[in-house]
């Protein structure tokens, strides 16, 4: 999409166009309400609009980065989210292994202390997901 503001030369505040002159569809205005307004790569000036070379840069910046905003944030999303299911198999894998073998205590222990870890990991994927969708 940059490439058509690209294109048709949109951008400057000062060379902003209609939806209808860079030819996008009418969704674009009504994507421009929510998030993809927000991000402020594409700038609305009365119903015109222009893109802002410099902040997509540092979007992009982000996106592509290593180990550090939104492609981190996307990384960690996922290896959170890797650990969590882990933890779950694990832990759903030693009750059985409890309830089949014989209750042992120091099991029921180290079930609780597992699900201990898993309630964090969670919590920390759901402060992952809220800063990736912050951008």
């Amino acid at each position: 999409m940059a490439q058509r503001f690209r294109e048709r030369g949109a951008t400057s505040p000062d060379r902003a166009m209609t939806v209808q002159e860079l030819g996008l569809p009418p969704r674009f205005e009504e994507a421009m309400k929510r998030r993809l307004g927000r991000t402020g790569i594409f700038v609305d000036i009365g119903g015109r609009y222009y893109l802002d070379e410099a902040r997509l840069r540092d979007f992009e910046q982000r996106d592509h980065g290593s180990g550090s905003g939104y492609g981190g944030q996307r990384s960690n999303f996922f290896v959170l989210r890797l650990v969590r299911m882990t933890l779950g198999v694990v832990i759903i894998s030693l009750v059985l292994i409890n309830f089949l073998t014989g209750r042992n205590i120091w099991l029921w222990y180290l079930i609780a202390a597992l699900v201990v870890v898993w309630i964090c990991v969670s919590v920390m994927q759901i402060v992952a997901f809220s800063r990736r969708w912050r951008y």
